[in-house]
């Protein structure tokens, strides 16, 4: 097994299967096929794709389009839920049943690599704020449980703490500290990265590292004080993971060109 490995993440692409702009200012359709067409053309290709949630935007007739661009990248890529998806029809789109959860959850855990990358969900339906429920909590807790010395990075969508956005603190993952509670426990848990708020941060929080991957489509600004008239920056980004023999990780926010 190579002890290098190169993970390449999108998140927020918002899909739109139309010329249609999102709020009347990003057509995401142009911004996911810019994405896709972007990351085919990184060099080295990374090892496997994460796509961490709001996939789609409302509509579920969106995935189908979305799969098949998604589908022109050359390597694995996960599915990932957030409170744009939906849950019914995503499940039915994922074509790996061990990434859904007896509960209809999707949770997975990737172990065949030198480090284990854990995804877990955080979607409440039908509400743009996040939860993570008991069952994920306990199969959480189970997975970590098996291998206390490998190296894990855990991707959700929620945020589990504030970051200081008037618009996204009020729709972060409600029961984040409880989750970091359990997590500050694991001393091999190297990165827990989120998406959702569709800008850059990072912070320290009870010894773990947290960060956000910013969107693949547009950024909203932190400092942003309202949803009125809020203009959205369409300059998009990937963030690639590159953990290599050296056993450290190293983390790039890449804007599409």
């Amino acid at each position: 097994m190579s002890q290098n490995l190169l993970i390449c993440q999108l998140s927020d692409m918002h899909f739109i299967d139309s010329d249609e702009k999102l709020n009347g200012q990003i057509n995401t359709k142009q911004q996911f096929h810019k994405a896709i067409n972007f990351c085919k053309s990184l060099n080295p290709q990374p090892d496997i794709f994460m796509m961490s949630g709001d996939l789609i935007h409302d509509n579920p007739n969106f995935y189908d389009k979305f799969i098949e661009l998604s589908n022109e990248l050359q390597k694995p890529y996960y599915l990932m839920i957030g409170n744009h998806d939906h849950r019914k029809r995503l499940r039915k789109i994922i074509s790996n049943k061990n990434l859904i959860d007896k509960y209809g959850y999707i949770n997975f855990s990737i172990d065949e690599f030198p480090i284990r990358i854990i995804a877990i969900d955080t979607v409440v339906d039908k509400t743009n704020g996040g939860e993570i429920s008991l069952t994920t909590f306990n199969w959480l807790k189970n997975k970590l449980d098996r291998d206390l010395n490998k190296p894990t990075i855990i991707f959700m969508h929620h945020p589990p703490i504030n970051i200081g956005s008037i618009i996204f603190d009020n729709i972060k993952c409600i029961n984040g500290s409880k989750f970091l509670q359990l997590t500050s426990n694991y001393k091999n848990i190297i990165k827990i990265i989120f998406g959702h708020v569709h800008c850059k941060f990072k912070r320290n929080f009870l010894n773990q590292k947290l960060m956000s991957c910013p969107s693949s489509a547009f950024q909203i600004s932190i400092k942003a004080k309202t949803t009125e008239n809020l203009k959205y920056d369409n300059q998009g980004y990937v963030q690639l993971y590159n953990w290599g023999i050296n056993k450290q990780i190293n983390v790039e926010a890449v804007k599409i060109l």
